[in-house]
């Protein structure tokens, strides 16, 4: 069951991956490093959830927190599925989708990629939230309590010990790094009833969507697209 949420993690962040560097082009067509070693930060907000109707430009989509979503669709679109380039003809009503774009409006996207969701739906990523992985944004931080709140709701309180490791644009850092505010996603178990990550990464992980991350900078820098492995 850990490997089949993580694979469901490895998938989802491999689409989405929030804190991108993308090099500066030059004229000569080879691209630089951004000045000063700074990472650059592409803010790419996106949701998840199931095409309830097509038209030949957008879907409409209810996102897993129960909202209804329109995602307009252009030539420059990308599409997967299976882990493969797709077309709009390949997806119908029904389909559980990740997008990744930008927030035009309340509810609505303008989709940069859609990409076919995990094999058996959400249902396995909704079970293993806050037992097998955790994202959310941190509420409080107290010593090594981190309070968050859930795309999903829930407030839960979580605790890190000797053998988390945190990431912060794709670096390592140290919990004192992190801040009440930031978007954070991870994966880990549970310790005497309480989830202990094994890797806290800093950055957007948006599966309920309906609007989370919209105005807020979604990922302030993810890193790694999904948890280590490690």
């Amino acid at each position: 069951m850990r490997k089949t949420v993580f694979a469901l993690l490895l998938s989802f962040g491999a689409v989405l991956c929030w804190g991108q560097t993308t090099p500066t082009p030059t004229p000569d067509g080879q691209t630089s490093a951004p000045p000063n070693g700074q990472m650059e930060r592409h803010h790419r907000p996106g949701l998840a959830g199931t095409i309830t109707a097509i038209s030949a430009d957008s879907f409409t989509v209810k996102t897993m927190n129960g909202q209804t979503a329109q995602v307009n669709l252009s030539d420059k679109t990308q599409f997967r599925k299976d882990r493969q380039p797709a077309k709009l003809a390949d997806f119908k009503v029904g389909d559980q989708i990740f997008v990744r774009g930008e927030s035009t409006g309340e509810n609505a996207w303008q989709a940069e990629m859609v990409a076919a969701g995990p094999p058996g739906g959400f249902g396995r990523m909704r079970e293993g939230m806050g037992k097998e992985f955790i994202a959310g944004e941190v509420k409080a931080i107290s010593g090594t309590q981190l309070t968050i709140l859930r795309p999903d709701g829930v407030t839960q309180n979580i605790t890190v010990d000797e053998s988390t490791s945190f990431r912060k644009q794709g670096q390592s850092v140290t919990l004192a790094d992190f801040q009440v505010g930031d978007h954070v996603f991870g994966r880990g178990e549970m310790k005497n009833d309480v989830f202990v990550p094994s890797v806290l990464n800093v950055g957007e992980f948006p599966m309920m969507g309906g609007g989370q991350g919209q105005g807020q900078g979604a990922g302030q820098g993810a890193g790694q697209g999904a948890p280590d492995s490690h």
